[in-house]
């Protein structure tokens, strides 16, 4: 992984535990204070809404209708009795006083920024190898940059693979957006789909950035994919055979395969170097740029292996 990687994502982390953490401690200090001062006190359920719980506070004839606004739901049943703090300063003030209702966010929170933390951890660790070293050995290198390629035979993904996660990450940040400034869900809801939406924007961003970095290069020895994350080596003695493997959906009714048209980039190809055992060691895009250095690159595998590429079809079941 290169070093500015690596330092963008730690410190990403680091930024992101520290906001959970924050929250986590706010929550915290708030709830103690209110288990301090408020006023501890039973009261009835009786009525649930999206956001909100409205609870009935002491007995005929004096009874009182309060509205709270939880975390979440888990512990509020309707028609039963919950435990409660009232604000001594405003009795129209209340909070749930739950286990539960106290401190399940605080947890939420606090065990987001552990991960976090355990996220940064892991990208600022000292480097790892899968596999071997040097050609022949195809593994992945995480710290030490590759030794170097002498060859004219590099090669690229286009443009248009890394600008479509770009696109599609805009549904993470407007996931996100819409729970952390909404309130029309209760906030552990809100702090579960909006994480989700960050993490689906972070993928979609490392991807494009693993996409944008892609270099494959050629020499005598074997085939070198580098990226913004790493490197990896595949000796020509380790390929078995060439493909271009075309994954498509399958549709089945119960006891009889029906035709659909697919879903438009369900069908991807995929320009694969695979092992005796089929499987595949090293996929390359089919848009390779620029297309004569990759025609090249295909011709000098040709040389040095004896292979052509071939086509395969391999259908997967439609989920």
């Amino acid at each position: 992984m290169q070093t500015r990687v690596r330092s963008a994502l730690v410190l990403l982390a680091l930024a992101l535990a520290a906001i959970a953490s924050g929250f986590a401690w706010s929550a915290t200090v708030e709830n103690r204070a209110r288990l301090r001062s408020w006023t501890p006190t039973e009261a009835r359920v009786s009525g649930i809404g999206d956001n909100y719980v409205e609870v009935e506070i002491g007995t005929d004839p004096d009874i009182r209708h309060v509205a709270i606004w939880p975390d979440h739901h888990l512990g509020l049943w309707l028609f039963r009795k919950v435990p409660i703090l009232v604000d001594p300063a405003d009795p129209g003030r209340a909070r749930a006083a739950g286990l539960l209702q106290l401190w399940l966010m605080p947890a939420t929170q606090a065990l987001l920024a552990g991960l976090l933390l355990a996220c940064a951890r892991v990208a600022a660790g000292e480097g790892r190898t899968a596999g071997g070293t040097g050609y022949g050995a195809g593994h992945w290198m995480f710290t030490a940059p590759p030794p170097p390629v002498e060859s004219e035979l590099r090669v690229h993904r286009p443009a248009s693979e890394w600008k479509a996660p770009l696109g599609w990450s805009m549904l993470g940040v407007a996931l996100a957006a819409c729970e952390v400034f909404g309130s029309a869900e209760l906030p552990i809801v809100r702090l579960l789909e909006g994480s989700l939406g960050g993490l689906f924007v972070l993928f979609a961003w490392g991807l494009s950035l693993q996409n944008r970095s892609i270099e494959v290069t050629a020499d005598a020895h074997g085939v070198r994919e580098t990226s913004a994350f790493g490197w990896r080596d595949l000796g020509w003695e380790e390929i078995a055979s060439v493909e271009v493997r075309e994954v498509a959906p399958a549709y089945y009714r119960a006891f009889s395969r029906r035709s659909e048209m697919p879903f438009p980039g369900r069908t991807t190809r995929s320009l694969v170097f695979a092992g005796p055992n089929g499987r595949a060691l090293m996929r390359l895009s089919v848009a390779m740029q620029p297309s004569d250095t990759m025609r090249r690159l295909m011709d000098f595998c040709t040389a040095r292996t004896g292979l052509q590429a071939e086509f395969r079809h391999i259908e997967v079941p439609d989920i």
